[in-house]
């Protein structure tokens, strides 16, 4: 059925927190599903009409495996919805503090996505606004965390962010691409 969820992650404290948010919801499964590990996919091959995958691409060793993992998981036709950052030259001390693999170009994430079967339909910047930030905290201070006052700021500007996002001249900090399967 189409309502039916399955959200995962590898943190056991972020699993007992997805189980106390799924009680009483039927709709909703909690699983510990390894993106490396092909075993974590037999149970849910061709089940999912769309698999979201954000900020999880850019940390595994084997990106080309996690793809076809996920490919495995559609449906014919069904579409991944992936965020990965953007931009191996922005690659700062805040990536490493976030265990970064890498920063994705587009023609990275195109190429992988298709060597693992998937068709791009969209791929689309996001978060232009954000790039003076990281660059000034990782690349410049090589900071390892953004302040609290930065965050609230930049949460409470997010309407307005997102009102004029797209006429900064450069890429974003991130990539959001759609993906079928052929």
């Amino acid at each position: 059925p189409r309502d039916f969820y399955v959200v995962s992650d590898l943190n056991p404290h972020y699993l007992d927190y997805l189980r106390n948010l799924s009680l009483g919801k039927p709709f909703l499964e909690v699983a510990r599903i390894d993106l490396e590990d092909p075993a974590c996919f037999e149970a849910w091959r061709g089940r999912f009409d769309t698999v979201v995958c954000l900020n999880v691409l850019e940390h595994v060793k084997d990106p080309l495996l996690a793809l076809r993992n996920m490919h495995g998981a559609l449906e014919p036709g069904g579409r991944a919805v992936i965020y990965v950052p953007q931009g191996q030259k922005r690659y700062s001390s805040l990536d490493e503090v976030l265990a970064h693999r890498c920063r994705y170009s587009r023609s990275q994430l195109v190429e992988e996505l298709q060597a693992t079967g998937f068709e791009v339909e969209l791929m689309r910047d996001f978060n232009r606004a954000g790039v003076p930030g990281w660059f000034l905290n990782g690349k410049l201070m090589k900071r390892r965390h953004f302040s609290r006052t930065q965050l609230k700021v930049f949460n409470v500007l997010v309407p307005l962010i997102r009102r004029v996002d797209r006429v900064f001249p450069w890429s974003g900090l991130g990539l959001i691409a759609v993906a079928k399967k052929r």
